[in-house]
């Protein structure tokens, strides 16, 4: 049982960050204009903002029709919820190999 919530709450730690991340993301206009007053500082947290968000626009990419395309403007919440969940789990599934190693495996 250890086991199996050590990978359950490493899974949360990752989805966690790329809420943070993402929610950054959404607002990085705002975040770099009012921190540094600059367009060059604006311009490279919405370059840094655009490769996060990359989870949620392929999947509304696909989804064509199914989502309304204007989530980022009414929900920006919903929006960075959705990339969060698809970051931290893309993300937790690339690392669990080097992390968990050494692991034993669950014999329950």
């Amino acid at each position: 049982m250890k086991i199996a919530a050590k990978y359950v709450l490493t899974l949360c730690a990752f989805v966690l960050v790329a809420y943070g991340l993402s929610w950054a993301a959404v607002y990085s206009f705002w975040f770099m204009a009012f921190w540094f007053h600059s367009v060059a500082a604006v311009r490279i947290g919405e370059a840094v903002g655009s490769v996060i968000l990359i989870p949620v626009r392929v999947l509304f990419y696909f989804m064509g029709d199914m989502v309304d395309q204007s989530t980022p403007l009414y929900d920006p919440r919903a929006y960075a919820s959705i990339n969060a969940a698809l970051l931290g789990i893309l993300s937790y599934f690339s690392c669990r190999g080097a992390m968990f190693k050494g692991s034993p495996p669950n014999k329950e």
